[in-house]
């Protein structure tokens, strides 16, 4: 999101024209660096939501394929599905440890 401040000043001049002059600079500076703040809370929210949607992409498909290994009633399935929890797993964890911010 973007913000847009248009002032016109009209004055005869004076040094209440250099305090206002000021005043609107600051304003100015002020608003550039809401707006930056805005942009990365923005990106930090859109990826907090990928990540969770990810999480749960993740977590449905584990379900599903467990659920077809234990539906074939073949052992040999079941510790293949493990090992691939297992890869799964420590893939997950590193990413989570990679993208999370220091306390």
């Amino acid at each position: 999101m973007k913000f847009r401040i248009d002032i016109f000043l009209h004055s005869d001049g004076g040094s209440t024209d250099r305090k206002l002059a000021d005043i609107l600079t600051a304003i100015l500076k002020l608003e550039k660096h809401m707006s930056a703040e805005l942009d990365d809370l923005t990106a930090k929210v859109t990826a907090s939501g990928d990540a969770t949607d990810a999480a749960v992409i993740l977590l449905t498909g584990l379900k599903a394929a467990l659920d077809a290994a234990i539906a074939s009633g073949n052992p040999a399935a079941l510790t293949a599905l493990s090992a691939s929890l297992g890869t799964n797993t420590d893939e997950l964890a590193a990413a989570i440890i990679a993208n999370t911010p220091a306390a």
